[in-house]
């Protein structure tokens, strides 16, 4: 008789471990829109998980949804995401992000974000030492004066500094209060002009002409989705234009970028999930903060010489220099 428990007790083990093995562990990811750099977020997230001995179809299975930058999506968006039971949730910007704390009924399904620039200001954890009860994640916590330090290493005479930026938008509003600090701190005047329409770009970038040495871009929704059309009034009115968000396809266009990588924003939110699946709680965990080698400088030769402008003398031999 102890024989036959034990023999079953081992078959139901058995056939637990297996079905383990065959249900790997559903990881949604939601995201604002599709745009290279919020796409970056993904393909480091599961990069790195997959660093981490995830393996994808064995241990753990992507879903993917977008709200195509539309806000009246979001909730249905997330009410797809929250259907599925997943194991886990990355959830890509701060907007998604602050609906998800109201839009996701079940709390048992924790939440990692990335694209997030101050998850305290946005309501999304209560302090940067802890995680809410079921999210935290890595944010994007701009560094401006190491900005400012590598835009007067490129424009030495640089005194006013042009950025766009949406006020309806916690991202935006905890970056304007931050380059200003930094600005100020650096010597640097910002001329701030609001935009919450990309419509309106053409415009509002215009307003800088003979008021700005530059223009340099904070890391907003509305703004980063028309960099082009940026970049091609920038250079009517002869305005280098710098950003936050590194571009490949326009580093002909742009003056350079002082960037934080977005990959690596969703390396640090792969990460934080790790620990969450291994079993720690997201309030015990706090928000990951960018450190220096998170951020990537750039300069473009040809988008200076666009708008007459040529690198300087100690920034010729630069590894920041874009071929």
């Amino acid at each position: 008789m102890k024989l036959m428990k034990w023999l079953l007790a081992a078959a139901l083990l058995t056939a637990a471990n297996g079905a383990a093995l065959a249900d790997p562990k559903l990881v949604e990811i939601a995201s604002f829109g599709e745009h290279p750099a919020l796409n970056q977020v993904a393909e480091g997230f599961k990069a790195r998980m997959s660093e981490l001995g995830y393996v994808e179809g064995k241990d753990v299975t992507y879903g993917f949804q977008h709200a195509n930058f539309d806000r009246s999506l979001v909730p249905q968006i997330l009410q797809q995401v929250e259907a599925q039971h997943p194991a886990l949730i990355l959830a890509i910007t701060t907007g998604l992000n602050q609906a998800a704390v109201r839009g996701i009924t079940d709390k048992s399904i924790p939440v990692v974000f990335g694209a997030v620039v101050d998850p305290v200001v946005a309501g999304i954890v209560p302090d940067w030492q802890h995680g809410s009860g079921w999210s935290t994640g890595a944010s994007m916590l701009p560094d401006f004066d190491a900005s400012f330090d590598y835009l007067k290493k490129v424009l030495p005479e640089v005194k006013k500094v042009g950025t766009l930026f949406n006020p309806g938008e916690d991202n935006d509003t905890s970056n304007m209060e931050l380059i200003h600090k930094a600005a100020a701190k650096a010597g640097i005047e910002i001329v701030g002009v609001p935009v919450d329409n990309p419509n309106d770009l053409p415009q509002r970038v215009q307003t800088f002409a003979g008021q700005v040495d530059a223009i340099f871009l904070i890391q907003s929704n509305v703004v980063q989705t028309s960099v082009p059309v940026v970049a091609q009034v920038a250079q009517r009115i002869k305005l280098p234009l710098f950003n936050s968000v590194y571009a490949p396809d326009l580093k002909d266009q742009l003056a350079g970028f002082h960037a934080i990588s977005y990959r690596k924003n969703g390396e640090h939110a792969a990460d934080i999930a790790d620990r969450i699946l291994k079993g720690e709680k997201p309030a015990d965990i706090a928000p990951y903060v960018p450190k220096g080698e998170d951020f990537d400088a750039y300069v473009s030769p040809k988008g200076l010489a666009a708008v007459g402008l040529t690198v300087p003398e100690a920034l010729k031999d630069s590894p920041w220099l874009l071929k």
